[in-house]
């Protein structure tokens, strides 16, 4: 593998045919992986383990995702691929985690919005609990408000929740860049969420918006935290775009 080579993670579990939103499937991941798998590397992760999830999730919500053995199984191997997507980035391999169910609207005590544990906010706090990192950027780009990722964080200067919110397409690129901008971080994590492109719910960005906001996370990563930059899929229904905009922001996360 090339040194500092993008990483796509990806298992099979995320396939799961859980009890979920109908527009929740798993055809979101095979489209985004018969477009990234022609690239990158892939590697497969280990599932977290009920701790990682205790670092974020109060017990009663692991109690009642592991009711239900299928959706657990995917869940958990959710977050073991974002778990390992910020490892390999601590490392400066920049990496995205092609997994499902999505995590943003997980808070510590309860879940909605397709999401059960949140992936993103297990990653960052595993690093930020082992003195890893002291100070990271959740940039989440997704249609949706990170509700959980923030309420997960709310009070905590380590870590600073950028969830941009501009339905104009050019004000959505400057608060990214501004939210870049804002601070001196260690790691940068993308919640990488597609449902804002033209042709999906959104119906404001671009492909080439992607690649943009990729690259600009690049930009700021070498420049500022030795290139540590990672990206966890969320959101993104219109399987006939997901594919080439989950490309898109990779090519522009990878090293120049």
């Amino acid at each position: 593998m090339q040194r500092n080579q993008l990483t796509v993670i990806y298992h099979d579990l995320c396939l799961n045919d859980y009890l979920t939103a109908s527009c929740e499937t798993p055809d979101r991941v095979q489209s985004v992986m018969k477009a990234l798998r022609q690239h990158y590397p892939v590697r497969t992760p280990a599932a977290a383990t009920e701790d990682d999830i205790l670092l974020v999730h109060l017990e009663s919500i692991l109690t009642a995702v592991k009711r239900d053995t299928v959706l657990y199984e995917a869940a958990a191997v959710a977050a073991g691929g974002a778990i390992l997507a910020a490892e390999l980035a601590l490392k400066g391999q920049p990496a995205f985690a092609a997994v499902r169910p999505p995590g943003h609207h997980a808070s510590p005590g309860s879940h909605w919005g397709f999401c059960f544990f949140n992936n993103v906010a297990i990653s960052l706090e595993r690093l930020l609990r082992r003195g890893e990192i002291s100070q990271a950027l959740v940039l989440d780009i997704d249609l949706h408000f990170g509700d959980g990722t923030d309420n997960f964080f709310m009070g905590r200067k380590e870590v600073v929740v950028a969830n941009i919110q501009e339905n104009d397409r050019g004000r959505f690129l400057q608060e990214v860049d501004r939210a870049l901008g804002s601070n001196d971080y260690d790691i940068i994590a993308i919640s990488a969420g597609f449902d804002r492109h033209a042709r999906d719910w959104g119906g404001t960005l671009t492909t080439e918006d992607y690649f943009t906001i990729g690259r600009n996370v690049q930009d700021y990563a070498r420049a500022k935290c030795e290139g540590r930059r990672y990206a966890v899929l969320e959101g993104g229904y219109n399987i006939g775009v997901l594919g080439e905009n989950a490309l898109a922001l990779c090519k522009g996360m990878e090293p120049s």
